[in-house]
């Protein structure tokens, strides 16, 4: 009886040294330093990429422009695919910033300005995109718009610096020192110069025709409840400036690729934008 204890008893520790012995030859998962299974493995924004990157001053939102937080539109579009070399980040501001963003250090590069003079170390280029403006008024209200002096005696809603962008003509009729200029208000906000042309009863709206139908549209109101006096200039054009000039000549050659390639005309189509001539035009170049 003892000799079945002691056969017994040997048997099973021969089993335990075994079975341990399995588990030290087998490798337990190793787990990579400083991860576990509950760490999620977030990349870094822009993780990988070598491009150079560059702050890109843009307005705020002004469908079909700039949409969703400058993250689409047509700005964005020409920007992103004139210069496919660089990461832009987008930076939006007010309008009446956006043109001393580059010389104020804020950014590298700002779109959708105008060159009023030259600046030092301020590089521009050529024409990017162009606005057709018109004054807008409702029919219900019956005023007669022919030519830019109707607008005198009206309440003139328009953008930052208006009076500077739309011809000799309508800049000495609301400069800053002219006795009209009691009727003239620059709005910061598109969208909010639009709502207050449909809340007023007979004010007159100065705006590009792009920007005042999708605004208009996205908010119920109908556009064949308006009229249209194409009384400025064919269009307004826009360029970009830059801090350095070898980035400018990059977005120079960029523009004309998207013209020759047809690019440019597709996104105009995307947008729904109708121009009379575009940037790709000869005679809208500088």
């Amino acid at each position: 009886m003892n000799g079945y204890r002691f056969y017994t008893a040997a048997s099973l520790l021969l089993l335990t040294a075994l079975f341990t012995a399995c588990q030290k030859s087998t490798p337990a998962p190793q787990e990579e330093p400083g991860v576990n299974a509950e760490t999620e493995i977030i990349p870094e924004p822009n993780a990988g990429s070598e491009k150079p990157q560059l702050n890109v001053a843009i307005s705020t939102d002004i469908a079909p422009y700039v949409m969703k937080n400058g993250t689409t539109g047509i700005e964005v579009e020409i920007a992103t695919q004139a210069l496919p070399s660089y990461q832009l980040n987008f930076i939006q501001m007010p309008y009446e910033k956006l043109q001393s963003a580059v010389a104020e250090d804020q950014a590298d590069m700002a779109l959708g300005v105008q060159k009023f003079k030259d600046i030092e170390g301020i590089f521009y280029s050529e024409n990017f995109i162009d606005f057709v403006n018109a004054a807008i008024t409702k029919k219900s209200a019956n005023l007669k718009i022919e030519k830019v002096a109707d607008l005198a005696d009206h309440k003139v809603l328009t953008w930052q610096d208006a009076y500077l962008e739309l011809g000799p003509e309508f800049e000495k009729l609301f400069a800053p020192d002219s006795p009209q200029r009691k009727n003239y208000v620059e709005v910061a906000d598109q969208s909010e110069q639009v709502k207050q042309f449909w809340d007023s009863k007979d004010a007159v709206i100065v705006i590009d025709r792009s920007i005042f139908n999708a605004l208009s549209q996205s908010t119920g109101h109908e556009l064949s409840e308006v009229d249209y006096a194409s009384i400025f200039p064919e269009a307004t054009y826009f360029k970009a400036n830059f801090e350095e000039a070898d980035v400018r000549d990059a977005f120079n050659v960029g523009l004309k690729k998207l013209c020759s390639s047809g690019e440019y005309d597709k996104l105009l189509k995307k947008y729904k934008i109708e121009l009379p001539g575009t940037i790709c035009d000869s005679k809208a170049q500088p």
